[in-house]
Parts: structure tokens; sequence; C-alpha cells
């Protein structure tokens, strides 16, 4: 580190820059050649630094001299100096955090600080606690330079493109059997305009009927994409997933094996996920806290709405719950479909040869169609978690549905049982906890602020 030279030394060099152009008056255009020119020289610092100066720096000083001559130009000492702004409790609570957990981020722990009251929004920058982190030995791991490099790309406007995969995140207490634990995946959709997360949710199984729930209705709020960026994952390479993209009319596309970056915008934030949330809810399944998979989408539900949605998206400059209002408001409400459509386009498809009884079997039961279809290959639509309707077709046109003759199953095999319920950290606090507490106070407040009049009870009529 260079050594600071004193204030005197400092304002004679700044001196020596500028005085070609405080010296004398200068003609119409000779201030600016003189200003390029000393812009371009590589200037020798008392301290030893080699380096240029900044027009917009030389003119400030041009201007300090003006103004208050040669003192001006000193370096001006603060009048905290050699004393620390921020307070030494709020320092090693945040160093507490960083300890009970590593993986926290700067960031992060600011957050947790604010949200649990311990210090105003906007006390402690970011970079002041990352240099107390790196005085206190207690620096964030960097990872080695990647051995490829990428350009960043972002989709013209909203809904242009879906980025969506699925990430193993945790381990829950198994509902069949609590005593042990079950893996817990998440399937999420991400809008790559906007950053906005359109569908999303923690399942136990990573199955067709899942991806299914998160994509129907993420088409049914947020509109159809144009284009569906996944994984080759053996739900997202699929005769289902290809059939009811061409049915929408989106372009279904998959990522190269082995190079994930195409689809960058859905893996940064199941970075970000892993480095903000997913130990802070460990924490909780640890203490019991949370322990089915209700209790965690509450959790997540929460954290999207505090700790994403509403928070300031560093490559876009603004948070994409308000970059995805504003491309509304451009662009309006994108491609839809009524709501009816899509569940009908979202039905499971398969053919079946109609017997000369005309009976049809399918999922393990069996079921009566019309005599005209006997002998041909129909095709059958049908919800998987209600078998006893099954909507028939062939060549386009449709017929009566098929009428139960064996209902064995309710279900088709491929959906999971409906889950059944199971019969401390030093400072205290948690992210997820938090950003539950902080949506519950908001929803408070909310409903606070609804006042409804006091119905008065009419006057009798007088006799």
């Amino acid at each position: 580190m260079p050594i600071l030279s004193p204030p005197e030394v400092v304002a004679q060099f700044r001196y020596m820059v500028i005085a070609p152009l405080v010296s004398r008056p200068l003609d119409f255009g000779e201030q600016r050649a003189l200003l390029e020119e000393q812009a371009g020289t590589v200037w020798t610092h008392p301290d030893g630094r080699v380096q240029k100066i900044h027009p917009r720096t030389i003119r400030r000083w041009m201007t300090a001299y003006r103004l208050g001559g040669l003192v001006a130009l000193a370096p001006k000492t603060r009048a905290d100096h050699g004393r620390g702004r921020v307070s030494p409790d709020i320092i090693a609570q945040a160093l507490a955090l960083r300890a009970e957990d590593p993986h926290r981020s700067a960031r992060q722990i600011i957050t947790m600080l604010e949200w649990a009251g311990a210090m105003a929004p906007g006390s402690l920058c970011h970079s002041t606690l990352t240099y107390h982190f790196r005085k206190a030995g207690a620096a964030a791991y960097v990872g080695a330079m990647p051995a490829e490099t990428f350009r960043r790309r972002q989709a013209p406007h909203k809904n242009a493109e879906w980025q969506g995969d699925t990430q193993l995140t945790l381990r829950l207490p198994d509902p069949q059997h609590p005593e042990r634990f079950k893996k817990v995946y998440l399937i999420a959709l991400i809008d790559d305009c906007t950053r906005y997360l359109v569908g999303s949710r923690f399942f136990f199984d990573e199955n067709r009927p899942r991806l299914e729930e998160v994509l129907k209705w993420a088409i049914v709020r947020y509109g159809i994409p144009e284009i569906l960026h996944v994984d080759n994952g053996s739900i997202y390479a699929s005769h289902y997933l290809t059939r009811v993209c061409a049915e929408l009319g989106i372009d279904l596309r998959h990522s190269q094996p082995y190079r994930p970056q195409g689809k960058g915008k859905i893996e940064r934030f199941f970075r970000r996920v892993d480095q903000q949330l997913t130990h802070e809810l460990q924490t909780l399944i640890d203490q019991g806290e949370c322990r089915t998979l209700e209790d965690l989408n509450g959790y997540w539900e929460a954290w999207l709405q505090q700790g994403y949605h509403t928070v300031v998206h560093r490559s876009l400059g603004v948070t994409p719950q308000a970059a995805w209002d504003q491309a509304c408001e451009q662009d309006g409400l994108g491609r839809q479909m009524p709501v009816d459509t899509v569940q009908r386009i979202f039905l499971w498809h398969e053919q079946r040869k109609v017997d000369k009884t005309g009976v049809i079997q399918l999922a393990g039961n069996r079921y009566e169609v019309d005599l005209r279809l006997v002998g041909r290959r129909v095709d059958c639509r049908y919800d998987p978690y209600t078998l006893e309707a099954i909507h028939l077709t062939y060549q386009g046109e449709s017929y009566p549905d098929a009428t139960p003759l064996v209902l064995r199953h309710h279900r088709h095999r491929e959906v999971p049982t409906p889950d059944r319920p199971p019969t401390v950290p030093v400072t205290g606090l948690n992210l997820a906890q938090l950003a539950k507490n902080r949506k519950a106070q908001q929803d408070a407040a909310r409903q606070a602020r609804i006042r409804y009049a006091t119905p008065t009870k009419p006057e009798e009529p007088q006799p």
C-alpha cells in the first residue's frame, strides 16, 4: 500500500497539473486543447502511483483553485477520520452470522440485520461490511476463473423466452416414514427479459405431473411464451411436453448436454437460492420449524416476495416485479388462451384400439365407447388425477366420452398420491423465517388500512 503524502504536497502536485490552465487567460478553444493534453499525460503521483487524470477531475481542481487558491487543492480530512461509523455491535453480529453459516453473503447478512430491526435500512454498505470481513479473516470464497467465457444476452421483451430447470435442494421428513428423510426438488420457470419467476414449487418427486402443474398455471397467469428453453432431463425431453408446446405454439428448445450456459438466467437464479436460502431452510428443517411441503412452499413464497421479486436486480437496475409491470404496461398481457382451452391441451394423450365389444383399456381400467369406433385406433384425452372421464376423438372428430366399465384406479399410477404430514443457531436469525414474518406484517398492515363504515340504525318514524 503506498504511503499517503502530506496535504500540501498533494496540493502542489494538483496545481502542477492545472497550472497551464489557470496561470493566464486563454483564448477561445485553447482551454479545451490544453485540457485534452493534460488529461492524456501520464503523471507520477507523490505517493509513487503512475496514472492519467480524467478531464472531469481536472475541471474540478480548476474550480476549487479559482474559489479558494492553493489551500483548496489540498485533500480534505473527514471529520470522523480514525473512528468507525458502524457500531461495533453490528459488526460483531454480522461476523457471528458469517461464522454461523459461511455461505451467507454480505448482502444477505445486511438484509437479515435490517429485517431483524438491528439497524436502519441503508446504514451499512456492502463494501464496508466486506472490508470488515476481510479484516477479520472471514472473506467469502472466490472460485477459480472459468476456462470458457461467454457473452451475455437478454430476450427483447417479456414472454419472449422462459427458461426452466429442476434443482435438487433439500431433504424433508418422508410423509410415509417420518423417521426418514426424502429428497425435495424445486421446479422453476423464469422470464429471460425481466428475471421474473413465473412458476416455481417444491415437490418430493420430479415427473410429468409436477412439471405440468408448474407450467400450466404459469401459462394461465402470465401468458404463453414464444420460446421454452429447458434442460435435457427426462421430464423435459418427453413426447408429452413436445405435444403440449406444439399445440400452444411454443418453440421448445433444449440446451446442449453438459453446456448449461445457454440458460444462464435460471442457473444463476438457482445459485442465488443456494447462496441465500438453502442453508437457512435446512436450519429450519433441523429445528423442526419446517416439516412438510406446505411449510416449505410457504417459506418459499415469502422469500420470493420479500427477498427476490422486490429486490433490485443488478443487471436490470430495477426489481424483477417492476420490470415485469413495466413490460406489461408497454406490451400488454401478451398471447393468452382461455383457461378451458389450456386445461384441454394439458390433458394426457394416448391412443388405444377399440376391441370388437366396443371396449378400451387405459391406466388399468376398462371403458365402453361408441360402437361406431369398433376396430378403430382412437385418441384418448384424460385428466390423470380423475380417470372417470375419457374424452375420445377419431380423425379430428369428437365422440361421446368413454363410460367406465371396470374402474380399478381413480388416479394414474404416475400421479403421486397426496402427501400425508408426519405424525439452534447462536444468533437466532434466519432469512427464510424473517421473510415470512415480514410478509405477515405487511399483510396485517394492509388489512389494518381497510376501514369499514359502522352501520347506523335507521331512525324510527315518529307517530
